[in-house]
């Protein structure tokens, strides 16, 4: 694993004029590491990390990756409620089959 990729993939998503510094900071944050370990991990100055340095940013990256996923399933969600709001309120008879379809669909993946 790549130390240095994993803090910077930590510190997404960048907010617009953000600068490294927050973006090291919150990944110091996240991973648990102080700020100036972070910092030399982050620009590949450390000389050596220790196993239990990757398994916290390891284990950091893991939950934010998973944090994300269960977002961008509940967004989904909800666009596809309100897309099946929509085909309701146009024609609801027209287009039952296919609401239908897309919740037996949605059921499967909760």
């Amino acid at each position: 694993m790549d130390a240095a990729g994993a803090l910077r993939k930590l510190s997404e998503p960048w907010e617009r004029g953000d600068k490294v510094k927050r973006a090291i900071e919150r990944s110091a944050r996240i991973a648990r590491l102080s700020y100036s370990r972070c910092f030399e991990i982050w620009y590949g100055r450390a000389r050596r990390i220790e196993q239990a340095e990757l398994l916290r940013i390891s284990e950091a990256l893991e939950q934010k990756n998973r944090k994300d996923a269960r977002n961008e399933l509940s967004e989904l969600r909800l666009r596809l409620a309100r897309l099946e709001s929509l085909l309701v309120q146009t024609d609801p008879d027209f287009h039952r089959p296919t609401i239908d379809f897309v919740r037996t669909q949605t059921r499967g993946s909760r």
